[in-house]
């Protein structure tokens, strides 16, 4: 007897399961094979030990808390500050006395890379060995190359992280450019620290929107049209809906008994969803594949109906909710501030929030994460409360999984949120477009006799970087409001600033070989490295910090923190440019010191600007 062919919906459940297998797998091998760089063995950190050690011999105490350095002010000589009022605080002393006994301390004592220590008010000034500390940067850097930054920090540790998140049926939004970077770059950033990232599309494709889609095909749809421009089409019919159902209120409940008839797997109307699914799918592989974006899984909200609805009659038997006697649908009574919310609705359809939990339960029990980010906007912040509360009260959330909605503001355009309903939605792609059209505009001008090819390359690197940096060098948490000028004024726009930053020093570098055969680095022997000039250690110094600073925003959910440091190293590169001339360097061991020191910045510039999802070129 032959076996039937798999219906719509579960050819959909094969393949999720395919792309589950395949991200376990993953797991596995990086758990058995992935190299690891020590964060120990960073100078920032060795430097970081040694201070927290002095103080702490210093005073006689047995944990020097969390030691803050920080660079102080030009006039004040040291290359490092230490910030003791907190540990005033703690001590209860007088931070001006409490200073002047820490830099008595570290005076007293020999360290391999602190020199000297004075106090100036309620800070300590560290003076370092700089020609041991720098060299022994820049000798690290050049040894691991694009692995510099890297760290154990988490390794061996799982993160999924839920992003980008579009809705079938509907083109990619403006809207959505801030999930899918920001959700991008922390990925980078946490597989950075040592984390294995599962990076999870958590499509929007149920819903009672799917009612209202699917009668208005039936109504209006053309195949025509839709076979020419599927993406347009649908959300042409979504919009039409709306705009029909204001008069025709009458529409609406149509609506919603076709979305019960999905749930309850009508063959006709499934097919018909996974047709749209599949199109939505195949239109955000496009822009995704622009973005550089790739998804480890693109599990809906689909999937997981079964699975709430099992969620919920298990919450229900063991009284985690109950059942209101009125109207029939599913309660959560209050849990400590957080209202009373529903499970289920009167209709016996599930809601966004039970789905979500199935989800969550789901990632648990599939992939054993020890952190889960929710990259979603901070107008869902209340949906996450609950969700989180009674995951706790449930026990589908453990104290071996850490979940964290990671906010952002809206992107508004004229002061409003942007939406597809009512046609002022503007397509990420147009964006995208129109920003790499601006770019080759401006590379036109600056360079006429660039080469059609390279153009096209280079334009689409910086109109891309000016969008995706536009939004990333900002806190998340703030509103982004929409403007076309603004967003596309890459004559001002710092990815382009720091992407022209790497192409000078590229430049330089290649300038350095054609004049002297070489850079020689490969002669440069690590105690061989020297500086003469306060603006290199000040360069030196800045890159030292680089993989604390990639700790320190992944830490905090932080991309900006490296969009910041970035551009302060962009700076005091530029300083150093200005002062120093590699070209004209005629002692070859300096010269190879400062091409090192120049190599340096280049490769750090590369790999912070990669985290943020921003490529550079190699000539603009």
């Amino acid at each position: 007897m032959n076996k039937p062919s798999p219906t719509a919906f579960e050819k959909y459940e094969l393949e999720v399961a395919e792309s589950v297998e395949a991200v376990q797998q993953k797991i596995k091998r990086e758990r058995e094979n992935r190299a690891y760089v020590s964060f120990g063995d960073y100078q920032c950190v060795k430097l970081r030990v040694e201070i927290a050690s002095a103080v702490k011999k210093s005073l006689g105490i047995r944990d020097a808390g969390d030691i803050r350095l920080v660079s102080p002010p030009p006039h004040v000589f040291g290359d490092f500050a230490l910030d003791v009022f907190n540990l005033a605080k703690k001590l209860k002393e007088k931070p001006e006395a409490l200073a002047q006994k820490i830099a008595d301390g570290i005076k007293a004592r020999e360290g391999d890379l602190i020199k000297d220590a004075f106090a100036v008010g309620a800070f300590v000034n560290i003076e370092t060995h700089k020609e041991i500390l720098y060299r022994d940067i820049l000798s690290q850097i050049l040894e691991l190359k694009e692995h510099y930054g890297e760290s154990d920090v988490n390794a061996g540790r799982v993160a999924v992280i839920d992003y980008s998140a579009p809705n079938i049926a509907k083109p990619i939004g403006v809207g959505h450019l801030r999930s899918t970077i920001i959700g991008q770059a922390l990925a980078n950033i946490y597989h950075k620290t040592g984390y294995s990232i599962v990076k999870d599309n958590h499509l929007g494709d149920w819903g009672t929107q799917f009612g209202a889609l699917i009668y208005a095909y039936q109504e209006w749809g053309d195949e025509k049209k839709l076979a020419e421009n599927p993406i347009t089409e649908l959300k042409d019919l979504y919009v039409r809906f709306h705009q029909f159902a204001k008069e025709h209120p009458e529409a609406k409940d149509q609506a919603r008994e076709l979305f019960a008839r999905l749930e309850k797997r009508d063959p006709e109307l499934i097919a018909l969803w996974k047709r749209f699914r599949d199109l939505s799918l195949q239109d955000f592989a496009r822009v995704y594949q622009r973005l550089g974006i790739e998804f480890d899984t693109c599990i809906g909200e689909s999937y997981f109906t079964k699975q709430a609805d099992q969620l919920v009659d298990e919450c229900l038997d063991k009284g985690f909710c109950r059942k209101d006697e009125i109207s029939g649908a599913v309660v959560v009574d209050q849990i400590e501030k957080i209202p009373s919310f529903l499970l289920r609705k009167q209709d016996g359809t599930s809601l966004y929030l039970t789905r979500d939990l199935a989800t969550l339960q789901f990632r648990i029990k599939t992939f054993h994460p020890h952190t889960i980010l929710y990259v979603v906007g901070n107008e869902q912040d209340l949906n996450f409360h609950q969700l989180f509360a009674f995951a706790k009260r449930a026990w589908y959330l453990s104290g071996n999984t850490e979940a964290k909605h990671i906010s952002f503001g809206m992107v508004l355009r004229d002061g409003k949120k942007m939406s597809t309903r009512e046609g002022t939605l503007i397509e990420l792609e147009d964006l995208i477009s129109q920003s790499v059209n601006k770019s080759k505009e401006i590379l036109l001008h600056k360079n006429p006799d660039i080469l059609p090819r390279e153009l096209d390359e280079i334009s689409e690197m910086v109109g891309l970087g000016a969008i995706v940096y536009n939004d990333l060098r900002q806190s998340r948490v703030k509103n982004i409001s929409f403007d076309w000028k603004r967003m596309l004024d890459l004559e001002s726009g710092s990815a382009i600033y720091l992407q022209y930053s790497y192409v000078r020093i590229n430049s330089i570098l290649k300038k350095l070989k054609e004049v002297y055969g070489g850079i020689g680095l490969d002669k440069l022997e690590k105690d061989e490295i020297a500086f003469e000039y306060q603006s290199e250690f000040a360069l030196a110094k800045q890159l030292m910090l680089f993989p604390e600073i990639i700790a320190g925003a992944q830490a905090t959910d932080s991309p900006h923190r490296i969009a910041v440091y970035l551009e302060e190293l962009a700076l005091l590169f530029n300083s150093f440019y200005d002062e120093v001339s590699l070209l004209k360097t005629e002692n070859p061991k300096l010269r190879a010191s400062r091409a090192a020191l120049c190599q340096s910045v280049a490769l750090v510039l590369k790999e912070g600007l990669g985290l943020l999802g921003v490529k550079v070129p190699k000539k603009m």
